[in-house]
């Protein structure tokens, strides 16, 4: 009975919680809207883990119309922001000034109003008289001691989720760079292996053309 009250709470802990991870194609622009059903605080947080300069232009909208964050060319960032307004609230990812790279975005957005619900209320009213059975605690008490554990269960995963993103980011820096230091070294071996032939060619015509003149010389005097 504890187990099933604690998902209860944790699935109610937050109105919605969504996290994406997008690509963006060259020049074209992603949106996706969330439904807002009251107004409150929301967490946003998001980041271009791969392609190009790793940059992306990032806004959003409210659902009366506002924008509430625009953001140009930014690699990562983080907001608190309130919607004042019911409705659906616009996210926009924009890759239009990138003309050949795609990126890839990881984006979250956390609300942190909780949800009151009538069937909840019932189910904790239902088990009140078995928990004061099965521990010495209040319901209160109880419904504190599993709010304060959901909510650091979903801060721990939503870091977790966080830092892999930067370990893939880091991890896509890297990978671009060592083809780029093959690529570079490829060439400079290539122009370095084309120098030397050329060089043998040049030595070796020199020489071919001293015996020539030599052979010359030896039938001008018989």
């Amino acid at each position: 009975m504890c187990i099933l009250l604690l998902s209860l709470l944790i699935v109610n802990a937050f109105a919605f919680e969504q996290d994406l991870t997008v690509e963006v194609a060259a020049g074209k622009m992603e949106c996706f809207f969330q439904p807002v059903k009251k107004p409150g605080g929301v967490e946003v947080e998001y980041q271009v883990i791969d392609g190009g300069d790793l940059d992306i232009n990032f806004f959003i909208q409210a659902p009366d119309g506002r924008v509430l964050i625009s953001e140009h060319r930014k690699t990562d960032n983080f907001h608190k922001i309130n919607i004042p307004t019911v409705g659906d609230m616009k996210v926009c990812l924009d890759n239009t000034f990138s003309h050949f790279a795609t990126k890839l975005v990881f984006f979250e957005l956390i609300s942190d109003e909780e949800d009151d619900d009538d069937v909840d209320n019932e189910s904790w009213d239902g088990a009140a008289e078995e928990l004061q059975e099965l521990v010495d605690m209040t319901l209160d008490d109880f419904k504190t001691m599993l709010d304060t554990m959901g909510q650091n269960l979903d801060k721990s995963r939503n870091l977790q989720t966080v830092l892999k993103m930067y370990e893939a980011r880091d991890r896509n820096v890297v990978e671009m760079n060592f083809d780029r230091v093959n690529l570079f070294s490829g060439l400079q071996l290539a122009i370095m292996l084309i120098v030397g032939l050329v060089q043998v060619f040049m030595i070796r015509s020199l020489f071919e053309e001293k015996k020539s003149i030599s052979g010359h010389k030896l039938k001008t005097s018989t």
